[in-house]
């Protein structure tokens, strides 16, 4: 009796830890950037192609220049460096372990 209640306590455990782990969504917005806070009338971008950026706890910032390092904000920057972006389009902020995931579109 005592093992059979035993393994029940593990898988249950092991249930709750796979349970914990993984992405979640934390935001969901139609657009955002880190270099631009406005855009005169009429601009038009082009969208580029789907971008997925991770910045977790530890990486070295890029966007921040104290100590008070935004986690979104720097998944966004990067996001921003590796296409060339004036913004992103349709972007999902998710948490993934100790790391945030932006994916959008790249829009220029």
């Amino acid at each position: 009796m005592r093992r059979t209640h035993f393994l029940l306590l593990l898988l249950a455990l092991a249930s709750f830890i796979a349970g914990c782990s993984g992405r979640y969504t934390l935001l969901a917005v139609p657009a955002i950037s880190m270099t631009s806070t406005t855009f005169p009338p009429g601009y038009r971008a082009a969208p580029g192609p789907r971008v997925e950026a991770k910045f977790c706890t530890g990486d070295k910032p890029v966007a921040s220049k104290d100590d008070n390092i935004g986690l979104i904000d720097e998944a966004v920057m990067k996001a921003q460096q590796q296409t060339g972006a004036t913004y992103l389009a349709d972007v999902v902020i998710s948490r993934e372990d100790d790391c945030v995931v932006v994916d959008g579109t790249a829009m220029r």
